[in-house]
């Protein structure tokens, strides 16, 4: 039964889950602290001119509405697998909550995302004070990069992608379509308007996916879709060079953790370096510069590394990676400090493509953030696939998982973090234990007489309504010493949890197997199988206390959360943010202003508020900003 372990996926194959691994997109999980470079090139408008390019840089999680009409699909950057550049369009089973469409069944298939474009302009252009019609002799070719699967479960023929345009009487037609394969490569499809039903001035085009009711096992990502005239059908080459993945470092081990264990071992958590990963597109060499800043949450610069002296040449059709040595981190402050790193590449030719299509953001330029908080987190925020617990044969009766961690400062821990992976079966509502313990019989103890229970609270799976991460206090703390403590669960029957599964963590940024999983069927703690290298996403939580409060009271948009909601008496709001806010705006229902104090990790008094309805407006970094509606009582 040695094997009998963990669903990291599942191929579903007349109606029977194998063991393996599953890629799954959660469309309200990307990854919060990152940006891109945006201009404003297009405006918002009911219809648009050619030339039509979207690579995807310029928004996330939902495709740019100055482009797309609807928001199914989700933009991210860790889904695929070497784009032509960072950011795909991702079609899956999940609306843009991360829920499934329809109830979980592997016997069944439907349509599922959609991504529809705003009307585009295909009767007429303006040259000089002239407007001219389109003709078919003008030459206008639609063109798309594709990838299946990318870090997600393998496709099958009932799995397809499907493309249409709409004519003059609204019709739509398929133009363009392809069946699920194994294929991790993107692969590049032209077509071109040979019919003049197209030429009018509010032509659109959308992509359908449809797949097997499994949640976000399935996937289809997109890329580079552009449209433009005096095309032919050679017209195959990509004159860009691109940042193509988020980068690396510079925390070894984390993604984030609090910052006063981070001091308390400075040189153990970090890499030494962070690095850049970018891809020629291009069909010859291509000479590169870099350079990048360092600058904490108050903008103050920290690092500077200046535009390299000499360029790198990459070669054609390949990715590379450009390393920068690390930084200091005295003259960050703060109970909860952050820093961003922003990054630009230089390319000295070939890379005009972009630009000839009028791109909405820059793919030369990211940043990214990385902010301290109360977790330590092992995942990145996004769950490119499911974990659980597979009893193969086995009976119902306990079986356990449990994750290492290292603890580098004696710290109380309140709760735990955790991410419900909605695929493959609905378990809402099931119970199990959360554990904690301070020692496990690890490898190669065949017995559990060495393990120390620290806490184990029952638990029932309560799914976000945001497809979110969910907090889960303890109902009694628990003292964590410096050094080594494991968290993970119990449970007592056949079913799989699924847990989000982090499928970009590479274990010391090296890869291969991770050594901080156990799981126990048999009476004894094991090793995970070798091919199992990710996080699971959950986080122990630290410092101060935590409202003792489920998901329902707790809302979440755009990597904030605000609870208790409603809220009662004199209870305070409470804000948590995975970026800095730079603002935060209280309004009554009847639009006026009410002036409150907000001070970070502090909530705000509500006491005086008289019971209603209010909206709260919260700006964060990049001036994104949030509006919540909460309800007060007495």
């Amino acid at each position: 039964m040695k094997n009998v372990l963990l669903i990291l996926s599942f191929c579903i194959l007349n109606q029977i889950f194998s063991q393996g691994v599953i890629i799954t997109s959660p469309a309200s999980i990307s990854k919060p602290n990152n940006s891109f470079s945006l201009n404003n090139k297009r405006a918002l408008g009911d219809t648009i001119i050619l030339p039509f390019f979207d690579d995807f840089t310029s928004t996330k999680p939902y495709p740019d509405s100055r482009l797309w009409i609807d928001s199914f699909a989700n933009v991210n950057d860790v889904f695929a697998i070497s784009p032509p550049s960072i950011g795909v369009a991702t079609l899956d089973n999940l609306n843009k909550k991360g829920i499934p469409y329809r109830s979980i069944s592997a016997s069944t298939h439907g349509e599922s995302d959609h991504l529809t474009s705003k009307p585009i302009n295909l009767k007429n252009y303006i040259s000089g004070l002239n407007t001219i019609d389109y003709k078919l002799a003008d030459s206008i070719y639609f063109s798309f990069f594709y990838q299946t699967q990318g870090l997600g479960d393998p496709l099958d023929f009932s799995d397809s992608l499907v493309l249409k345009f709409k004519d003059s009487a609204g019709k739509w037609a398929t133009v363009w379509k392809t069946i699920g394969q194994k294929n991790k490569k993107f692969n590049q499809v032209l077509i071109p308007i040979l019919k003049t039903k197209y030429l009018y001035s509010g032509f659109q085009f959308k992509f359908i996916n449809y797949t097997k009711n499994t949640g976000n096992m399935n996937q289809w990502h997109l890329d580079y879709i552009r449209m433009k005239s005096s095309r032919n059908r050679n017209d195959t080459t990509i004159a860009d060079v691109a940042i193509n993945q988020v980068p690396k470092g510079p925390l070894r081990w984390f993604e984030s953790l609090p910052y006063n264990h981070f001091k308390a071992n400075i040189s153990n958590h970090l890499l030494g370096y962070h690095s850049l990963k970018i891809r020629n597109n291009f069909n010859s060499g291509v000479n590169v510069q870099y350079k990048a800043e360092v600058r904490n949450r108050y903008n103050q610069l920290i690092q500077d590394y200046p535009l390299s002296a000499s360029a790198r040449n990459i070669n054609l059709f390949s990715d590379s990676v450009e390393k920068f040595n690390t930084f200091r981190f005295d003259t960050l402050s703060g109970t909860f400090p952050s820093f961003r790193i922003k990054y630009n590449i230089f390319p000295l030719s070939n890379d005009v493509l972009p630009d000839n299509y009028e791109a909405l953001a820059s793919n030369n330029e990211y940043t990214k953030t990385v902010q301290f908080g109360n977790t330590y987190n092992y995942d990145d925020g996004s769950a490119e696939g499911g974990f659980g617990l597979d009893y193969g044969s086995l009976p119902d009766g306990p079986g356990y998982i449990a994750i290492k961690f290292e603890n580098s400062l004696a710290d109380t821990l309140r709760g735990i973090q955790l991410f419900y992976n909605r695929s493959v079966e609905d378990v809402e509502f099931k119970s199990y234990f959360l554990t904690v313990w301070k020692a496990i019989g690890e490898p190669p103890a065949v017995n559990m007489d060495n393990d120390v229970i620290l806490r184990k609270q029952e638990v029932r799976v309560e799914y976000n309504p945001d497809g979110e991460f969910i907090t889960i206090p303890f109902d009694t703390s628990v003292f964590i010493p410096k050094g080594t403590y494991y968290i993970g669960w119990q449970q007592n029957n056949r079913y799989i949890l699924n847990l989000g599964y982090d499928n970009n963590y590479l274990y010391n940024h090296t890869g291969g197997r991770n050594p901080n999983l156990f799981f126990n069927l048999n009476g004894y703690w094991e090793k995970v199988n070798s091919n199992i290298t990710g996080a699971v996403m959950m986080r122990p939580i630290f410092g101060a206390p935590i409202p003792k409060a489920s998901n329902i009271n707790v809302q979440s948009k755009n990597n904030i959360k605000i609870y208790p909601n409603p809220i009662q008496g004199h209870s305070k709001l409470n804000i948590e943010s995975e970026n800095p806010i730079i603002s935060v705006q209280l309004i009554d229902i009847t639009g006026k202003t009410i002036d409150i104090q907000y001070t970070e990790n502090e909530g705000i008094d509500v006491s005086e508020l008289n019971s209603g309805v209010y909206f709260i407006n919260i700006t964060t970094e990049q001036n994104i900003k949030t509006t919540f509606k909460f309800i007060k009582t007495n």
